[in-house]
C-alpha cells in the first residue's frame, strides 16, 4: 500500500512540474552558438596538435616494432635505443597531465563560459606542443637508429 501510495504522489507531482523549464529557446541556442564560436580558433589547434601527436607517435611505435624485429643489431644501434628508452620513460614522468584542463573544459562548456575554457584549451595547446617536441626528440633518435641499421 505504501508503495501504490508513493508512485501516485510520486505521479502526481510528475504531473505537475513545469514542461517549459525543459523548453529550449532561442536565447541558449545563440549562446551555445557563440561559444562555440569564440573557441573555435583554440579547439581546432587542440585538434590539429593531436592528430601530429598521433601521428609522431605512430611513426615511434612503429620504429619500435622494427627495430625488436632485428637480428644481430650493432652495439652502438643497442646504446642509442637503450638511451631513447630511458628519455622516454623520463619524458613520460615528467609531463604535465592534461585531465585538469580537460575537467575545466568540460565545466566550462556546460556553462558556456568561454574565457574560461579558451584558457583551458590554451593551457591543453602548450602541453601538447610540449608533448610534440618530447616526441620529435624521439623520432630524431630513432632516424639515428635507423642509419645504423642500414
Amino acid at each position: 500500500m505504501k508503495k501504490l501510495l508513493f508512485l501516485i504522489a510520486l505521479f502526481a507531482c510528475l504531473l505537475g512540474m513545469s514542461v517549459t523549464g525543459f523548453a529550449k529557446t532561442d536565447e541558449d541556442d545563440a549562446a551555445k552558438e557563440a561559444y562555440e564560436t569564440e573557441i573555435a580558433d583554440n579547439w581546432k589547434a587542440t585538434l590539429k596538435n593531436s592528430i601530429a601527436l598521433d601521428k609522431i607517435n605512430a611513426e615511434n611505435k612503429t620504429n619500435l616494432l622494427t627495430w625488436q624485429d632485428v637480428e644481430n643489431p650493432p652495439e652502438e644501434a643497442k646504446k642509442l635505443v637503450a638511451e631513447l628508452l630511458e628519455l622516454q620513460k623520463k619524458q613520460e614522468k615528467e609531463q604535465e597531465s592534461m585531465d585538469p584542463y580537460l575537467q575545466a573544459k568540460k565545466n566550462c562548456d556546460e556553462k558556456l563560459n568561454a574565457d574560461g575554457a579558451n584558457a583551458a584549451l590554451e593551457n591543453m595547446i602548450r602541453i601538447q606542443k610540449d608533448r610534440l617536441a618530447d616526441q620529435e626528440e624521439i623520432a630524431a633518435l630513432w632516424k639515428k637508429v635507423n642509419k645504423l641499421l642500414e
